[in-house]
């Protein structure tokens, strides 16, 4: 099994990250007899079909950490991914060649993995403030990880009904590897902090709602 890594954030919550590598016939052998796999792939795209099998394969992976429950992963109206019954937060990203889980039993959780490439640029007036653009620089890789960070932020909201130029911020962080980002609507303003990491040409950010202001 190609499984990068995984990783313990804090006693609560895990990570995995996994690289596309193997057939579709094995993905499928990775993941619990229980789950009902026909009924979720006909509802992906054919060429997204191994990235949804290997990001399920790494979610049941990871969640044998904290249960050992017959759990089924369900996407809720907002298309969040959830275990029901269980008090499990559950994030889910993919790419072509990686796979992304975070998991926990006590914080919300959002996470996003994008191959960098030229794309965010090409687009980046559709969700970078000039503020934002004055850190990015017209840079691909830092243009791609705003992209990313919004994305975990909108995730992490899970609410959706949010524009993200005008509605998630995203700023530099004195810390290193992190970002701080910013959720807010007419009702709603809050502060999180967004780590991220680059491996294998991708940017990876993630947050765990634990100490947000």
């Amino acid at each position: 099994m190609p499984l990068l890594y995984a990783k313990q954030l804090n006693p609560h919550t895990r990570l995995g990250i996994w690289e596309l590598a193997e057939p579709a016939e094995e993905l499928r052998a990775a993941l619990p007899a229980h789950v009902a796999v026909e009924a979720g792939l006909e509802q992906v795209h054919p060429k997204r079909q191994l990235e949804w099998l290997a990001s399920r394969a790494l979610a049941y992976k990871l969640l044998q950490e904290f249960s050992t429950h017959p759990l089924q992963l369900l996407r809720n109206q907002h298309g969040k991914p959830y275990f029901p019954d269980s008090g499990l937060q559950v994030s889910i990203s993919h790419s072509p060649k990686l796979a992304a889980v975070i998991l926990s039993d006590k914080y919300e959780v959002g996470i996003d993995i994008e191959l960098i490439s030229a794309k965010a640029l090409r687009v980046q007036d559709k969700f970078l403030t000039d503020a934002e653009k004055s850190h990015t620089l017209a840079n691909e890789q830092n243009t791609c990880l705003y992209w990313s960070a919004k994305e975990t932020l909108y995730k992490l909201y899970s609410r959706k009904q949010l524009i993200f130029k005008d509605n998630l911020e995203v700023k530099p962080a004195p810390d290193p590897n992190l970002l701080l980002g910013r959720v807010k609507t007419e009702n709603f303003s809050k502060l999180y902090r967004i780590n991220f990491e680059l491996l294998q040409s991708h940017v990876l950010t993630y947050c765990i709602d634990d100490s947000a202001t």
